[in-house]
């Protein structure tokens, strides 16, 4: 009934919040109708220890611990899952970020090499054009130094 509720939720026509403030007051008449049959079913089982016992032990679905409090405050299985998904999303951050770091790691490291093969060429191309001057005999060897005389 719950889910017949929420498909068939009327749209709003122009300004009137009456057509939702309708399916609100139906959604919530049907999950109070639910919260007392759960009620009904939890009192006949608690009458049944083994029953009760069987219930216990019985798997529940996440979603639905989603939906329950327990005591005071979040249902513990539902606290716990919390805690694993965002230590699981703060995982997935540093996860990213070290791959961003590894692409700029590697992004700097090509760059240098670039920069040292360049020097390198131009090196060699300046050693190259002092070898063909010195052929040429364009080349003059540097001057000694002489010590000036002090008078």
């Amino acid at each position: 009934d719950t889910s017949d509720v929420m498909k068939n939720w009327p749209e709003s026509e122009g300004d009137d919040p009456q057509v939702h403030t309708d399916a609100t007051a139906r959604l919530v008449d049907k999950i109070k109708d639910i919260v007392k049959a759960i009620q009904r079913v939890e009192g006949v089982a608690k009458k049944d220890e083994e029953l009760w016992n069987r219930l216990k032990r019985t798997a529940i679905p996440l979603d639905l611990l989603d939906l329950m409090e327990h005591g005071n405050g979040l249902n513990p299985e539902c606290f716990a899952r919390g805690l694993l998904r965002e230590a699981l999303s703060q995982l997935a951050g540093l996860r990213r970020r070290k791959v961003a770091l590894e692409m700029l790691g590697s992004t700097l490291q090509n760059g240098l090499k670039k920069r040292d093969a360049a020097a390198a060429a131009t090196s060699g191309k300046k050693h190259e054009r002092d070898d063909q001057a010195e052929e040429a005999g364009e080349v003059q060897p540097p001057a000694k130094r002489q010590k000036a005389e002090v008078p």
